[in-house]
């Protein structure tokens, strides 16, 4: 990354806000599910030639009709994310298994796979915004047979320098329902931010539920004479509303922030907090209720997607 030029501190703080918007672009990429159009989903449902035994090779098969046990990849055309989004099926892209996990009794389980997709070239697939596509497939047990039941091999992007995320776990988001949630952390300019993506498998494919920044700071930058010093962060708690067939997914914000505007001391820091409630609906988690402050990085994003 390139060094900060000597600015008022209120110059600065767009000026980091504007780089750090520019690295983690590409988390804000909603991809609608069948948006990349064919190559991006995969025909339901389809059953594994045998029952004796299911893993990842005979899920990677099912998803994306090969698998090379050697490599521990499949091949398929995706689009890949660099600098711009590229035409559906543009690249040739070597899929390789993120995160996979059995769920339920013997007999009648559940198999959760996650994989992402880089340049077959993946060695010289290397930038700060170099994210991998992520995709997800859901497969069921019944009668001695696996189903592939929601698919969809781009959800979204998510990783840095042309590596995948990390943080990845399976959630609860309603008593019957499984989501995989993502937290992607992005580094740059001195600054760390972390995004939550929420995984949703929905009517045979899997979207992209809820996308929120919930951490972000500046120790990498910050000094005691110049840019203040912040920290926020959001606690992610899924809660049973009523008795409906899904979670709300609640985000609650506390920490210190980047002032707003140029009203107030431009060195320090201010105290934020706040909720804000998701409600599942039709496939997405959509905002039902926010109270509290706006974060800086909040602003500014709402500010960029109102101008375009």
């Amino acid at each position: 990354m390139f060094a900060a030029p000597n600015l008022y501190p209120s110059q600065n703080q767009e000026y980091r806000t504007i780089v750090r918007i520019g690295c983690l672009l590409l988390v804000f990429v909603i991809l609608a599910p069948g948006s990349h159009g064919e190559q991006g989903l995969t025909s339901l449902p389809q059953e594994s030639e045998t029952a004796d035994f299911f893993g990842v090779a005979q899920a990677m098969k099912m998803f994306y009709g090969n698998y090379d046990v050697k490599k521990h990849a499949s091949a398929t055309r995706l689009p890949k994310n660099k600098t711009s989004l590229p035409g559906p099926g543009e690249e040739q892209m070597t899929v390789r298994v993120l995160f996979n996990s059995f769920l339920g009794d013997p007999g009648a389980q559940t198999f959760v796979l996650l994989t992402y997709a880089v340049p077959s070239d993946d060695e010289a697939y290397y930038c700060h915004a170099c994210a991998p596509v992520i995709g997800m497939a859901v497969f069921s047990q019944t009668g001695g047979k696996w189903t592939m039941d929601a698919s969809n091999r781009a959800v979204t992007f998510a990783g840095q320098f042309g590596k995948p995320p990390k943080g990845i776990e399976l959630v609860k988001i309603g008593p019957s329902h499984t989501a995989a949630k993502i937290v992607d952390v992005g580094q740059g300019n001195g600054e760390k931010t972390s995004v939550l993506d929420v995984l949703v498998p929905w009517n045979q494919t899997v979207n992209l539920g809820l996308q929120r920044v919930i951490a972000d700071d500046d120790k990498g930058a910050c000094d005691l004479t110049g840019l203040p010093c912040y920290e926020n962060h959001r606690t992610v708690s899924f809660v049973r509303y009523d008795d409906g067939e899904y979670f709300d997914i609640e985000l609650k914000l506390s920490g210190t922030d980047l002032p707003l505007d140029d009203s107030g001391p431009q060195n320090r820091s201010r105290k934020v907090s706040g909720l804000e409630v998701f409600r599942f609906d039709n496939g997405t988690y959509k905002g039902v209720s926010k109270e509290g402050d706006r974060t800086y990085f909040d602003e500014t994003v709402a500010k960029r997607k109102n101008s375009n």
